[in-house]
């Protein structure tokens, strides 16, 4: 993965192309994650802004999808769609507790609000 003087594309389709023959051929797998931004431009010698739209086109056009977790290769036989990675029990420990909280925030509101109407 290199940047290419005289080659007559763009510098993102350039990264783009290379990225989508990488996971034609498999050297990149189907939930693989893709290395960051950070890593893909130190790799390429393009810059970030460069790389960050050469993501895009790919996930634009089905290749990849991006989580908060980073970049990863789309499962193209997935009738669903990408394939997530899967949540760690911290991760769901974390989620679970979000979620309980704002149950009571929301019941503590409609409460407020069920005394404001009664007043």
């Amino acid at each position: 993965m290199s940047r290419a003087e005289n080659d007559p594309r763009a510098p993102f389709e350039q990264l783009a192309d290379d990225l989508r023959e990488q996971i034609k051929s498999g050297a990149l797998e189907p939930g693989q994650k893709l290395p960051s931004v950070r890593q893909l431009t130190e790799q390429s010698g393009f810059v970030s802004a460069t790389v960050q739209k050469s993501l895009g086109l790919l996930r634009n056009e089905g290749w990849i999808f991006t989580t908060g977790r980073g970049s990863f290769v789309r499962d193209a036989d997935s009738p669903r769609g990408p394939v997530a990675p899967p949540v760690t029990e911290a991760e769901f420990a974390e989620l679970k507790a979000q979620l309980s909280e704002l149950a009571k925030r929301v019941q503590t509101l409609e409460e407020q609000q069920s005394d404001r109407a009664d007043s």
